[in-house]
């Protein structure tokens, strides 16, 4: 007969896996029907907690686990800092990994069940691609609690850190508006992810509240970086009706974006108005400075590892918190306002 496992336990007390750990290794940090719950799961199944997991606490070994998909995009510098100043501040140290498919995953597993690392932040940017949806569903079988970044509510039963992506759609919109603009376009991010449909819905949002007309025309994707944003300036380019002003999927695709326009001899914001969003370290100091939505990247990275430790130290009774961070305009010198 199979050995029941930890996820037998839990489906059978109909609480999270993560619940179920926290009663067998931190019974103080539940309540006493919750308690009664998964330990008559246990002796129903005749589970054994595994030697691994009974010795988890006492083989801390104040380390957390970073998962990123794409290291080297400059939007996870800050986030990086963020996550380092709160883990220093806890005498933690991190280790950052850029999963792959295949041999990555498993040898994030083998630290984990070595206890290595004491807790996982999945950072996912804009999308969680399949083989992270694997890992994250091997590693939450376990014991090491999990904090995904990710950027739709919901996405895998695991705490998150989020901001409200069709608000931020919304608040560029509604300042393209306030400026005069009637003639609005969005080069969004890739088909497939959630952030796409999000930010589009709320800059359609605000053009419908304020009885602005949608030319679908002037939607077309863009990508998340600069040759995606490059792309971008081509179909715009190739627009015999064109808009004022574009919103585009994010800051470094903006800057690819009017680069392009550039070397045809567009000139931003004087021929067109271009936003983009983030708040990359490098939007003011471009040219001309990019109006942008700000993402608190380095605040979402410190309360990604706080809620790591909370749960690690048992300080969270919360099955699955959900932290989401507020946005703003930043307006700078690539919007012009028109009459």
């Amino acid at each position: 007969m199979k050995r029941p496992s930890i996820g037998d336990v839990a489906r059978h007390a109909g609480v999270s896996t993560a619940t179920v750990s926290r009663a067998l290794n931190a019974p103080e940090t539940v309540t006493e029907k919750t308690r009664r719950k998964v330990t008559e799961a246990v002796e129903a199944l005749h589970y054994v907690q595994s030697e691994t997991a009974r010795n988890f606490k006492k083989q801390r070994a104040n380390a957390v686990l970073v998962v990123a998909n794409d290291i080297g995009n400059i939007y996870y510098s800050e986030i990086f800092r963020g996550i380092q100043r709160r883990a220093e501040a806890s005498n933690y140290s991190i280790t950052i990994t850029n999963p792959s498919p295949g041999g990555t995953q498993e040898l994030i597993l083998s630290n984990l069940r070595t206890a290595k690392v004491d807790g996982v932040i999945i950072l996912s940017g804009h999308e969680i691609a399949d083989h992270d949806l694997a890992l994250l569903k091997k590693l939450y079988a376990g014991t090491p609690p999990i904090v995904a970044m990710s950027e739709e509510r919901g996405l895998m039963r695991v705490p998150h850190i989020l901001i409200d992506n069709e608000r931020a759609g919304y608040i560029a919109g509604r300042h393209l508006i306030e400026m005069g603009h009637t003639r609005i376009g969005h080069a969004y991010g890739p088909h497939r992810t959630p952030v796409r449909r999000a930010r589009a819905n709320g800059l359609r949002r605000a053009m419908g509240e304020a009885g602005v007309a949608i030319n679908d025309t002037w939607f077309f994707e863009g990508g998340f970086n600069a040759i995606g944003g490059r792309a971008a300036a081509q179909s715009f380019l190739s627009l015999k009706d064109k808009p004022t002003a574009i919103f585009v999927a994010n800051d470094e695709a903006a800057m690819g974006f009017i680069s392009q326009l550039h070397r045809y001899g567009v000139s931003v914001p004087g021929d067109l108005s271009v936003m983009g969003f983030d708040d990359i370290v490098l939007a003011d100091t471009y040219v001309p400075g990019l109006t942008t939505v700000h993402q608190p990247k380095e605040e979402m990275g410190r309360h990604a590892m706080t809620l790591v430790l909370d749960i690690i130290e048992g300080r969270t009774r919360a099955d699955l918190p959900i932290i989401e961070l507020p946005v703003h305009l930043v307006p700078r010198d690539s919007v012009a306002r028109i009459a």
